[in-house]
């Protein structure tokens, strides 16, 4: 636990800095509810042992904040036929999904393909995040867990929930299974759990453009350059 994390992070305290963050969230859940049973894993999510420990559940709710874990854990998700409660966040945005193949829905990969190049999104750290933000999302991820384990409701299945806050606004998108997805789709190509930091650096390049101005955009375009 660190301080920065405090403004956005609620179930952390000052007294818990430093401390692993399974602890002092299972210290708080616990001073909430002490009749929870809480099992914790103080360990990084790999492909060596995300299915034995994804594979007891039957709701995965996805708070990552790195491409490789995201799509570790979709794939994890396929593979064991686990629902998938999505959610994401960008400074001032937010979305929010369920990915469920076993449910006829798309994954994680149908929405992204593939992962965008190191260094073409910023970390928190670098483009920071409202802080309430995350509670909201987090909200709603919880809300669709929720009615994921008592089967009531129309779950974010197949939808796509998009959030400005600044506008406070709230948006939908439909999303289909792309019947070409490499782990959902009509002919899989990825039955096993990969190497997910080759696979989210593999290819790496420069970004293919670079900024021009108005004037110049203008001249290519009058000369056909």
């Amino acid at each position: 636990v660190e301080a920065s994390n405090l403004q956005r992070q609620v179930l952390h305290s000052t007294a818990m800095l430093g401390q692993p963050k399974v602890q002092s969230a299972r210290l708080r859940l616990t001073e909430l509810n002490p009749d929870v049973r809480i099992v914790t894993h103080d360990t990084r999510l790999t492909s060596a042992n995300a299915l034995d420990i994804i594979r007891p559940w039957d709701v995965v709710v996805d708070g990552c904040d790195n491409f490789p874990t995201r799509y570790l854990t979709n794939d994890a998700c396929v593979l064991l036929g686990k629902p998938n409660v999505y959610g994401a966040l960008f400074r001032f945005e937010g979305q929010a999904s369920v990915f469920h193949t076993s449910a006829g829905g798309p994954c994680y990969r149908c929405l992204f393909p593939e992962p965008p190049p190191p260094g073409a999104v910023p970390s928190c750290a670098e483009a920071g995040v409202l802080g309430v933000l995350p509670g909201l999302i987090g909200t709603i991820q919880a809300t669709e867990a929720i009615k994921l384990i008592l089967g009531i409701g129309r779950p974010l299945i197949g939808r796509l929930l998009l959030y400005n806050a600044l506008a406070m606004e709230f948006r939908e998108v439909a999303l289909k299974r792309d019947r070409r997805c490499p782990v959902c789709g009509d002919s899989p190509t990825i039955r096993e759990l990969i190497d997910y930091e080759q696979f989210c650096t593999a290819g790496a390049h420069p970004m293919p453009y670079r900024e021009i101005t108005v004037d110049e955009l203008h001249q290519k375009l009058s000369t056909g350059g």
